[in-house]
């Protein structure tokens, strides 16, 4: 992700259950420290019950028809969504290094603002990014987030 202006056309899409394999790959591509975290991806496709659970929406981004990007925009279960401020998370953007420095991070991040506060009635996004991404925390505050704290994260060998 870098902080550039988008100079390729990306289509904007949600994923189906289909494109597991994509956003796996994708997936494994990312700088994460956390990328090997093993998750269930069927969950993320109708097995989780939305009307008490957090739905995870995943929108893939393609370059004429290549998976390019990807992106996943956690919405509040509708209990939590009844009393404002209403917050979705974005978590796990990734940007295949084949299309990188593309401004593709920038056009993924607008398409799920513009769909989370139109279609989703979201009142504020929250995200996490770590400290030596720079490009990436350059991207997020060119587009208005704003710094809320920061974490310190431990883990103890065993």
């Amino acid at each position: 992700m870098i902080d550039e202006s988008p100079t390729t056309p990306l289509v904007v899409r949600l994923a189906t259950p289909e494109d597991i394999p994509l956003i796996t790959l994708l997936d494994s591509l990312s700088l994460s420290p956390t990328r090997d975290i093993h998750r269930d991806m069927e969950k993320y496709f109708g097995s989780v019950d939305p009307s008490t659970h957090e739905r995870i929406l995943i929108f893939l981004g393609e370059v004429d028809g290549v998976a390019a990007a990807k992106a996943e925009l956690m919405l509040p279960p509708p209990d939590e969504r009844s009393t404002p401020p209403v917050v979705g998370y974005v978590k796990r953007v990734v940007v295949h290094p084949d299309f990188r420095k593309q401004g593709l991070a920038r056009q993924l991040m607008q398409h799920i603002i513009a769909f989370a506060r139109s279609e989703q009635q979201i009142d504020r996004i929250d995200l996490h990014v770590w400290e030596g991404n720079i490009a990436a925390v350059r991207l997020y505050e060119s587009l208005g987030f704003e710094l809320q704290h920061r974490e310190l994260y431990f883990r103890l060998p065993l």
